[in-house]
């Protein structure tokens, strides 16, 4: 049996909240979304959410909300998604990367004002793996520096820091709720603030720039004429995806209690595998989300160990390569290697283990062994010329999932 990198949960409760959509004959933008909307908001500590079809969509709609257009720059990190970067390359705007923090690898914010220049707009974070940033930091060079915090919390719909959900903080905060997310929807985002201004702004872009969503034009029982008032977009969110949300949102924080407990058991059965391999430990004054497991290899080729694990039924990946050695990011502006050291080695190191809050003890416990014999391989295979591992740790043996 293949033990996957995650796998969503779709129970008896989503089924029915999708039943009630499509028998409802409304499966476009309506009620259900501007229930899961109302409730989200609720649940993160936002007076606004505005619900599109993914997060990429939100960053680039709350970019365009907080006036970063062409000529401008962002400042961001390396160590994400793609997509990060590329909804500032939408606006017209360019992206300035900035190093990362060698045990969050989130941004550092050391190195933030350094990156500033009249250009300088925005700050778009990450809060990579559900970890939040440093924001009582960030948001003091933002305030300092006249910039607006822009966060991509893809990876951190429960994360708090200092007791205070991190998508709280900043003037705007997207969600994804792609298929592997904590909160799956297979497809859709959330943009949240307490900005009127940039609410009202993103809710007519979502939608052609219209003035009124056909949702509200046809229930004000008034003409049905709309205004096209600002060159939008065709991001909505469906009610079919909000249906799911609504269901997924109820048992987030019990998924998430579970998430905490199997983080635990990985690091205490990949102890014995230090410094070779090097789960990424949580600060203590943060509530971290754990959407991803990525650990740290050291003194080996990370590709062979990923090959190796696919081949003995364990699914892994990668989270993430910097952007900047993107091919389309060095042609368009020039980035090349050793620029951001801390990203590149993370970038050469990282390998993300199966995690998903139905997992058994078992599988974990399947995860931590498979590896141990993956470097026992690798030594053979590589010689002591490739690291020190010696083999020696135990692991408990895997029962059978």
């Amino acid at each position: 049996m293949t033990i996957p990198l995650t796998r969503p949960l779709m129970e008896a409760d989503e089924e029915q909240e999708v039943l009630d959509v499509l028998r409802s004959g409304a499966i476009g933008t309506g009620p259900k979304t501007v229930q899961f909307e109302r409730e989200f908001a609720s649940y993160i500590g936002r007076k606004h959410a505005v619900g599109t079809d993914s997060c990429t969509n939100a960053l680039h709609l709350a970019l365009r909300a907080v006036g970063v257009g062409e000529g401008d720059e962002v400042i961001t990190t390396p160590m994400t998604f793609v997509a990060t970067a590329n909804s500032i390359v939408y606006t017209g705007a360019k992206p300035i990367f900035v190093d990362v923090e060698p045990d969050t690898l989130n941004i550092d914010p050391a190195r933030i004002a350094a990156a500033v220049t009249e250009r300088t707009r925005a700050i778009v974070l990450v809060h990579l793996y559900g970890h939040p940033c440093e924001m009582d930091q960030i948001l003091d060079i933002a305030k300092r520096y006249g910039l607006k915090v822009v966060s991509d919390c893809a990876h951190a719909i429960e994360a708090e820091y200092r007791g205070m959900k991190a998508g709280a903080l900043g003037d705007v905060s997207c969600y994804s709720f792609y298929a592997t997310k904590n909160l799956a929807t297979g497809n859709g985002g959330m943009l949240v603030t307490d900005d009127d201004q940039v609410a009202e702004l993103v809710t007519v872009l979502r939608d052609h720039g219209m003035s009124a969503g056909a949702w509200n034009r046809y229930q004000t029982g008034e003409s049905k004429h709309y205004a096209m008032t600002h060159l939008g977009y065709k991001c909505i969110m469906w009610d079919l995806q909000a249906a799911l949300g609504l269901a997924q949102l109820k048992k987030i924080e019990a998924r998430h209690a579970r998430r905490v407990k199997l983080a635990a058991l990985y690091h205490s059965l990949l102890a014995p595998l230090e410094p070779y391999v090097e789960p990424l430990h949580p600060r203590s004054h943060v509530k971290h989300a754990h959407h991803l497991f990525p650990v740290m290899l050291h003194g080996m080729d990370r590709d062979w160990v990923a090959a190796q694990s696919e081949a003995s039924g364990i699914g892994v990946g990668v989270h993430y390569r910097p952007v900047h050695l993107e091919p389309f990011y060095r042609k368009e502006y020039g980035h090349s290697p050793g620029e951001f050291p801390v990203a590149e080695g993370a970038g050469e190191g990282l390998l993300s283990l199966p995690f998903w809050p139905e997992m058994e003890e078992s599988h974990v416990v399947r995860v931590a062994k498979t590896l141990q014999e993956v470097l026992d391989g690798h030594r053979k295979e590589n010689g002591a010329s490739q690291g020190n591992w010696t083999g020696q740790a135990m692991l408990p043996e895997a029962s059978a999932p």
